[in-house]
């Protein structure tokens, strides 16, 4: 019997590789290191005066600028700057990819006068951004300012902002989101994905105290609507409270982190993508196609109509603010609470599949987003936020840091293509983070048996 059950184990095996070819090996990896980090955020102003008259009218407070955001494209990295307290006079800069400073100063993105507060026309709130693969830069501005004071301030209508990059011009188009997709008041836009498909589209969560959910852009006609699944949307009680070296906080924040993987094929030439998302407050992660998104029919069916489109993939050790998706399926995101980074290889099941890659108590305290540059490198954002919201920040101590390593990524924005249809008739698996993971339990599950 034995030799049977060992037979029935290489054949499932064989069956599985054949179907789904192994990738290719992974590039050695570097340990990440801090390539930048400041005690406080400060700005290339136009003159030193500048500077002053703005520290002067509290239009600058140091200590309130907190980084959040990056992303890159060309030789700069982007970083966001959100306006929670008052005097971040900028929230949107570059700073280079590779610089003699540890601490460069942020030169604002496009421009300083792009960056005012109160101008409709300029950057107000800006927490995410994303790039996508024709170098369209696509901008969240919240339009409200203050989100961690008495009295926040709804400036400006939430808007979509894009900017082509290419062109070196840094024109920014400005779509505002209409009343009947997000409320003015309680919005808070944190995230976005970018599907250049079919028109394009860009998939944000929304992680409204009072309402939160995904709202999904089409560029192409410039319409969006919003889905909401209380369930998977919003903050879990048993995961409200963060620990941190030492420091506790509470947090009851709905949906935040979102990634998209590649795409793939269903029922012979249609191509769909999983969307993973997770409440930040939360130690699930959650897949839904990125074609029951597309469907804006379902969002004026109310709550529950996404439910039984939503897969809970399983738990992680900790809460998650930031993720970030490679090219490959490779999901990159932080541990908060265990001061880790860790990846999933999609391909596996998300309850074996999870691995640490880097862990320090030091520094890695509060990991927010990922973006990948060119050569292969992965960046991360570690911004203490615990320490933020709890007004504990010290301007003598290192409070932000950029750690970078060679993990041999690229984003996801530059996945394969499926949309032309095969010209030899094959098909790709199903789903590349389910059909993979079944021949892989098929095996341990036999495995199991022999060691029994």
């Amino acid at each position: 019997m034995l030799p049977l059950v060992l037979l029935a184990v290489l054949a499932a095996a064989a069956a599985q590789n054949e179907s789904n070819p192994p990738r290719a090996p992974s590039p050695r990896r570097e340990q990440f290191r801090v390539i930048y980090e400041w005690n406080a955020i400060d700005f290339e102003w136009d003159s030193p005066a500048d500077r002053e008259a703005y520290l002067n009218t509290s239009q600058y407070i140091p200590k309130n600028v907190l980084i959040s955001g990056i992303n890159f494209y060309g030789e700069n990295l982007f970083v966001t700057m959100p306006r929670m307290l008052d005097g971040v006079p900028v929230t949107l800069a570059t700073i280079p990819v590779q610089s003699s400073e540890t601490a460069p100063k942020m030169r604002p993105f496009p421009s300083w006068s792009d960056n005012t507060v109160g101008n409709c026309s300029a950057l107000q709130f800006v927490q995410n951004v994303e790039i996508d693969k024709n170098g369209i830069m696509w901008i969240l501005d919240n339009g409200r300012v203050g989100t961690l004071t008495q009295k926040p301030d709804a400036k400006c209508p939430p808007s979509i902002v894009l900017i082509d990059l290419k062109t070196g011009k840094n024109e920014m188009e400005r779509i505002p989101f209409p009343a009947e997709t997000v409320n003015i008041k309680s919005t808070y836009l944190n995230d976005l994905v970018v599907d250049n498909r079919d028109g394009d589209y860009a998939y944000i969560t929304d992680n409204s105290a009072s309402d939160p959910g995904i709202i999904v852009f089409r560029r192409s006609d410039k319409k969006s609507w919003k889905l909401r699944d209380a369930q998977s949307m919003s903050s879990a009680n048993d995961a409200m409270l963060f620990r941190i070296n030492g420091t506790t906080v509470s947090l009851p924040v709905n949906i935040d982190g979102i990634a998209l993987g590649p795409q793939y094929r269903v029922d012979g030439d249609k191509v769909d993508r999983k969307v993973y998302y997770c409440p930040l407050s939360s130690f699930h992660l959650y897949a839904i196609n990125a074609s029951v998104l597309r469907n804006e029919n379902l969002a004026g069916k109310g709550e529950g109509a996404l439910r039984p489109f939503v897969t809970d993939l399983g738990t992680k050790a900790s809460q998650t603010d930031g993720m970030k998706m490679d090219s490959n399926g490779i999901l990159f995101y932080g541990l908060i609470g265990n001061s880790t980074i860790a990846e999933w290889n999609t391909t596996i099941d998300f309850h074996i599949g999870q691995r640490t890659i880097a862990r320090d108590t030091n520094y890695i305290q509060w990991v927010d987003r990922f973006t990948f540059d060119d050569k292969g490198n992965t960046y991360v954002i570690v911004n203490r936020l615990f320490n933020f919201v709890k007004n504990g920040v010290s301007e003598n101590e290192v409070n932000y840091r950029i750690l970078k390593s060679h993990t041999g990524s690229k984003s996801y924005v530059f996945a394969e293509d499926l949309a032309v249809s095969d010209p030899s008739g094959s098909t790709v698996p199903q789903s590349a983070a389910v059909v993979p993971t079944l021949g892989a339990s098929v095996v341990m599950v036999a495995l199991a048996h022999l060691l029994v």
